[in-house]
């Protein structure tokens, strides 16, 4: 009995032995794949970077910075080391500067150390959102109430005069009963690093530096155009500022950005109406809603260029880089009209002529009906 007990256990050792030097296999496959991840570098020289953690940053969103920053060649690998490495409890919001051929390890260690900045406040302000959306988000991040930004913008002395932005004579009440916004237009889309003690005046005059710096250098760039458009079409550096954050709100690609412009002032100079259809729900009640037919009929919007001759009285959005450089640099060309062809590439067909339009439209926006 015992030398069959002795027999038929020997398979079952074998069997024993083969499954656990498989597992030790395994663990060593796996844990030589592991080590190569968490010390494998980003191809790239050593060129420092810079991280910028928001307040609030999960795991996750620390890894898609760093995948944005091409320092994260295995983006798991880094969630899981930063994990492990107890990285996500005492993370602190700000500046990081790290080598641009930093390995996960290395990178995990940098975030347990100060930022290089200290801890601060991160707003972003989007091309195309107006004013209203812009207070919203100063609001969100808990620099101070919306209202107060919306107080600065409609005091036209301290737009004008202490921040020195154009925008021309103080305008009449809308009759409409919304509140004028002097600030439109001129809170330059970018993301900026506050203060923890920062308030609304302090992220507007941020802001508005920036778009007087950017419009410093466009301007001087293309000085001859500035002179050519202002000259040409009687209007004022704000009127530019104008008509860019129509084209903001009108382009999607960006290739067509100068050509729409040239539209534009094409229909200025003939004295046609723009009906540009993004005009039409400039109000805070109407921020995301698309313009409706009827909307083309309502008197009361000042901003209704199906209703007024030239330009709005003011710009309707914060426009970005692109869209001030078309402004000032205007496609040369006789074309009239444009249309969407709302076939998911943002372009649009253009037309000299009201029955080419006419066709554009029914073959677009009509199915070829």
């Amino acid at each position: 009995m015992s030398a069959r007990r002795t027999t038929s256990s020997r398979p079952r050792r074998r069997i024993l032995a083969r499954v656990l030097l498989f597992l030790f296999l395994a663990l060593l496959v796996f844990g030589g794949w592991a080590f190569w991840l968490v010390h494998d570098r980003p191809d790239g020289n050593a060129v420092e970077v810079e991280l910028v953690i928001p307040r609030g940053a999960t795991l996750d969103d620390v890894v898609r910075v760093a995948r944005e920053a091409g320092v994260a060649e295995h983006p798991t690998a880094l969630w899981w080391t930063l994990r492990i490495q107890g990285v996500a409890g005492s993370l602190r919001a700000g500046r990081y500067r790290v080598p641009g051929d930093v390995n996960a390890l290395e990178l995990a260690d940098a975030l347990a150390e100060r930022p290089a900045e200290g801890e601060q406040l991160v707003l972003t302000f989007v091309p195309g959102q107006s004013v209203w959306e812009d207070a919203r988000r100063v609001e969100a991040l808990g620099v101070g109430p919306a209202a107060e930004v919306l107080a600065l913008a409609a005091d036209h002395r301290f737009v004008s005069e202490t921040l020195g932005l154009p925008v021309g004579p103080e305008r009449p009440a809308r009759t409409d009963g919304v509140q004028q916004t002097y600030l439109e237009g001129f809170l330059y889309p970018e993301t900026y690093f506050l203060p923890l003690d920062a308030t609304p005046e302090a992220a507007v005059r941020r802001a508005t530096t920036e778009f007087k710096a950017v419009w410093k250098e466009l301007t001087t760039r293309y000085k001859a155009d500035l002179m050519a458009v202002t000259g040409r079409y009687h209007l004022t550096e704000g009127d530019i500022v104008t008509l860019a954050s129509l084209l903001e709100e009108e382009v999607r690609a960006p290739e067509e950005a100068a050509r729409v412009a040239g539209v534009f002032y094409n229909r200025l100079e003939k004295g046609m109406r723009l009906q540009t259809d993004p005009t039409l729900v400039y109000r805070p009640a109407d921020v995301g809603r698309e313009p409706t037919v009827r909307d083309r009929k309502d008197g009361t919007n000042p901003y209704n260029t199906y209703a007024i001759a030239g330009l709005p009285p003011g710009p309707i959005c914060s426009p970005g880089r692109r869209a001030l450089e078309a402004a000032l640099r205007p496609e040369r060309h006789e074309l009239l009209y444009f249309v969407a062809k709302r076939d998911g590439t943002g372009a649009h067909a253009f037309a000299r002529t009201l029955d080419e339009h006419e066709a554009n439209v029914t073959r677009y926006l009509r199915g070829g009906e």
